[in-house]
């Protein structure tokens, strides 16, 4: 499976993805507390299609009736990493596998509770938004006084350093963040609340694009630095200033990272003080982290980090256990498979800028011609769904079958690109090219390449209801078509072939090296092999996995690509991030979210994107995201491949507090993991 970005630039900020659910969302609804429900046997069978997550059942949230002074803090988890983080400046941090670190470091004006995605307070205790009828509503909050200090000594200034850390990104326009996108102004409050914010426009989701949506930072610090050469590890002696509950200590980024609990802060000050939500909450445990400290082993690959785990070398691992192993570790004592809901997707990018691939019917007839059986049922034996919606199915709140009373990941209105078969394994040529030289688009209701299509949910289309270019097939003249046995027919398109249109080469795929990702290689293969039958030239590329991001989301220099997001939003705004033409980028040196170009070329959903983001009343909104996800999803931009059934490794025998049955355990709520977790044996009895 591709490797995953976090939700970096996004519209809720940095991996903050997950901060998504605005107010009155409606939560995604997951099974009731059930005591401590932790043997953590994943007894799916060989299909793993029972009771899991992402699928039509729920999975239970873990409870806890523990209480702090019930457990003896100490302990080290150690947590294997199969790729390097990208730096230890929050501003410049890109990846999650810098997040695992540095969040636990750092506090945000609001938290979010795991299970319901409701806002709860953090470093400002109340809030409220004004004036939402006008263009550029008001904010109001205010400043927790006590309970925070700053990691290097210094004292917590709340008015001041919460001002700073929203001027600052004002100021700076940090490209790893977007809060800045949605305020104009920031400033102390000549009222009874603290701090004053002025809304740039009507943001439905203000409590995760605003108040949610950046780190507070202390002015002591970054108002002295270039924040873009500035290097924390090299500047104080324990790494970045934070008032989070750790410190990051050590930072060899291609071996190794810690993070140290500040344990007398949490036991006097952090702790005594922490939030009244935390107390009342069934799942997480109040007080903590009871954690001394979390090492982090960096081993340059996913197959070196699966087996340290098998091994006994490290207590959890980044992500869910691959599917190959898990078999190996349900038959090992101590060896648990959390279960969680994704919280993101795995797709193939299609460079929208670049002909023909900018016609939304080609996209259309490529996705006919992945082979969703093949992937799922053979090489992941059904330990992933099959993709459809650019939105995680266990965020379901603006998936169009919730809002609509469909079935999820079963409706037919989310079956529109299934792969067309003509008998066994084999697609229907004929009719994929019937589908391309008839100049078809499937957007209303119709028979497409033999499958019905009742339309969307919403009754929204393509962005065009025939094709934009003209298709016609002859003979093979591509040499990648002329070697490919049972191609006996070559595209044209506007009566030229692909390579004369794209300087000569065939549609390249960049893939990840086939030694690191068999199966992935495996079933791209397959899709090139059946894109060369139908008559499009196509080949395969091997390539690094940092070297391929900064093509993709850099200079923007490729055809396709296959990637996956992780910690996107329960509300849907990371579709914004994705697909809006603001985030195409077109400066090479700043990074490009909505890589595809999709909204400048091959389609457009602004016009819904902007009406969903600026909607406030939450069912509404709600709505309107699903409707632009219907858009995005006929468009095609990206061909969603899959949604993991998330099973998260860790030493059972060992730890306990892990939350289980909430989204992506061990990333996108990882904050609340760190916190909860303890060492089975500190428990007081």
């Amino acid at each position: 499976m591709p490797r995953r970005r976090n939700g970096s630039g996004a519209d809720d900020s940095r991996r903050k993805f997950l901060k998504a659910s605005g107010a009155g969302a409606v939560a995604l609804s997951l099974a009731g507390c059930s005591g401590n429900n932790n043997n953590n046997n994943d007894n799916n069978g060989t299909d793993g299609t029972s009771n899991s997550p992402g699928g039509t059942k729920t999975t239970e949230v873990s409870g806890y009736d523990i209480g702090p002074d019930q457990i003896e803090a100490g302990g080290t988890l150690r947590y294997g990493m199969h790729t390097p983080p990208d730096s230890p400046n929050y501003m410049l941090a890109g990846s999650v596998y810098s997040a695992v670190a540095l969040d636990p470091v750092y506090d945000f004006g609001l938290t979010q509770d795991p299970v319901t995605f409701e806002y709860k307070p953090g470093v400002f205790t109340d809030w409220t938004a004004k004036n939402t009828d006008k263009e550029n509503p008001d904010i109001y909050a205010n400043v927790r006084k006590d309970g925070l200090e700053w990691n290097d000594g210094e004292k917590w200034k709340p008015i001041e350093d919460t001002l700073f850390s929203y001027q600052f990104q004002l100021d700076n326009q940090p490209g790893e963040w977007s809060v800045w996108n949605y305020f104009s102004k920031v400033e102390e409050a000549s009222n009874d609340w603290d701090l004053h914010i002025k809304m740039a426009g009507k943001i439905g989701t203000w409590e995760s694009s605003i108040l949610a949506g950046a780190p507070i930072i202390p002015k002591h610090v970054w108002s002295n630095v270039d924040y873009q050469k500035y290097n924390p590890v090299e500047e104080q002696d324990e790494g970045p200033v934070g008032t989070g509950p750790a410190k990051l200590v050590k930072y060899k980024p291609d071996t190794a990272m810690q993070l140290q609990t500040r344990r007398d802060y949490v036991e006097n000050t952090y702790a005594l003080n922490s939030l009244e939500w935390q107390k009342n909450h069934d799942a997480v445990i109040h007080g903590g982290p009871f954690l001394d400290k979390v090492n982090f082993k960096v081993y340059g690959g996913k197959t070196p980090m699966t087996q340290a785990y098998l091994n006994g070398e490290v207590d959890t691992h980044y992500g869910s256990l691959s599917v190959e192993k898990i078999p190996k570790a349900r038959n090992k004592s101590g060896m648990g498979l959390v279960k969680g809901f994704d919280s993101g997707f795995t797709y193939l990018g299609y460079n929208c800028r670049r002909q023909p691939l900018d016609d939304v019917a080609l996209r259309q007839a490529m996705a006919f011609l992945f082979d969703d059986k093949f992937w799922v049922q053979k090489q992941k034996t059904n330990f992933v769904i099959k993709g459809d919606y650019a939105q995680a199915p266990g965020y379901k709140a603006v998936r169009p079958e919730s809002v609509w009373d469909g079935k999820l990941l079963e409706a037919p209105e989310t079956e529109a690109f299934n792969f067309r078969r003509k008998q066994g394994k084999e697609p229907d040529l004929q009719g994929i090219r019937n589908f391309l030289t008839n100049g078809n688009v499937i957007s209303g209701s119709g028979d497409y390449v033999g499958q019905q299509f009742p339309g969307t949910f919403s009754g929204v289309e393509a962005s065009r209801s025939s094709a934009k270019h003209n298709y016609s097939f002859g003979s093979p003249q591509t040499q990648v078509i002329r070697d490919q046995q049972g191609a006996d027919k070559e595209i044209r398109v506007n009566g030229q072939t692909i390579p004369e249109m794209m300087d000569g080469d065939a549609i390249t795929v960049l893939i990840d090296p086939p030694g690191e990702k068999p199966k992935e290689a495996k079933a791209i293969n397959q899709w090139v092999t059946n894109l060369k039958k139908v008559g499009i030239p196509a080949k395969t590329k091997p390539i690094a996995f940092n070297t391929m991001k900064a093509k993709a989301y850099v200079q923007e220099d490729f055809d396709i690509y296959p990637m996956g997001w992780g910690g996107t939003s329960p509300l849907g705004t990371s579709m914004r991030v994705f697909f809006h033409s603001e985030n195409a980028g077109g400066d090479t040196e700043k990074t490009a979210y909505n890589s595809t170009g999709y909204g400048v070329s091959g389609g457009s959903a602004d016009d819904l994107l902007d009406s969903a983001q600026k909607e406030m009343e939450p069912k509404k909104r709600n709505k309107k995201w699903a409707k632009a996800i219907e858009k995005v999803y006929l468009d095609q931009p990206y061909m969603v491949w899959d949604y993991a059934k998330y099973r998260w490794p860790m030493n059972t025998k060992k730890f306990d507090g892990y939350i289980e049955g909430i989204v992506d355990p061990g990333y996108a709520t990882w904050g609340d993991q760190f916190n909860n977790i303890y060492l089975k044996k500190n428990v007081k009895k």
